[in-house]
């Protein structure tokens, strides 16, 4: 994902706005793009470069990469766990593409490789990692 892909993501992403308000999308933003290997330049002082699905946000739309995160029974959700970004890659996980097992020298493939690349889907956080609480609490 690179800032280039902006119009590709604000075409696809849902007509409907992210967050209730921008305390809501700071505090998400707050805990998980601060991390993020994908709004590390915006961090460095290059705004340019940085994620294009925090721009879409602030277009007042929602982007399809935002899961919904864990609710608690009577749908409660915590700042932090709103949703589950499938493009996160904390700055310290590495690569940020996945990098396939070589083959080994001197052996033959039997299905080539080009054109099994994708979305790298994670596991949703586990609920216990953000506390519930009031979508309106302070």
């Amino acid at each position: 994902m690179t800032p280039d892909d902006f119009s590709q993501l604000l075409e696809e992403a849902r007509d409907e706005p992210a967050f209730s308000n921008s305390d809501e999308g700071i505090g998400w933003m707050d805990a998980n793009c601060a991390t993020c290997i994908h709004e590390k330049p915006t961090r460095q002082g290059r705004e340019d470069q940085g994620c294009p699905l925090i721009l879409v946000t602030l277009m007042g739309k929602r982007p399809i990469q935002f899961l919904d995160g864990p609710r608690d029974e009577h749908g409660r959700y915590s700042r932090a766990g709103h949703y589950h970004c499938i493009e996160y890659r904390h700055e310290d996980d590495g690569p940020t593409d996945p990098q396939p097992i070589p083959d080994p020298p001197g052996q033959l493939t039997l299905v080539p490789r080009d054109g099994y690349t994708g979305v790298r889907m994670w596991l949703r956080p586990n609920p216990a990692t953000f506390p519930a609480t009031p979508a309106n609490a302070p």
